[in-house]
């Protein structure tokens, strides 16, 4: 049963001697705060088709699409609260450990977590 653990303690023990971490996340570490990821089965893309930049910029209807599946997913992070993955990642903050973020999301969880702003990509 210790070999199971093994590679997670070897993780958890490598950051802990680290000093400079660069954390990258995505949609993954907000699912557990109740914001679908854009390609699950409930996810943005199940409705709408991804609006592509040049149809954005020619097309009056490619935009209304666009701000109608933006205005629906912002609805999405209204009530949402960071999980325990952000406020693991603050953690590194507070040792000061942490480089910073890369992340996609928009949804500023880590933010809300205490990750600074400037610290987050």
């Amino acid at each position: 049963m210790g070999d199971m653990f093994s590679p997670i303690s070897d993780f958890a023990g490598y950051l802990n001697r680290s000093k400079n971490i660069v954390f990258f996340t995505g949609a993954g570490i907000s699912t557990e705060s109740g914001v679908p990821d854009f390609r699950s089965p409930n996810g943005i893309w199940s409705k709408y088709k991804p609006v592509e930049y040049q149809d954005f910029i020619a097309l009056e209807s490619a935009r209304t699409q666009y701000w109608k599946m933006k205005s629906e997913s912002y609805r999405n992070y209204a009530d949402v609260k960071p999980n325990i993955g952000h406020f693991m990642v603050t953690h590194f903050q507070l040792e000061k450990k942490l480089l910073g973020v890369i992340t996609q999301n928009v949804d500023g969880l880590h933010q809300m977590a205490g990750v600074p702003a400037n610290r987050v990509i």
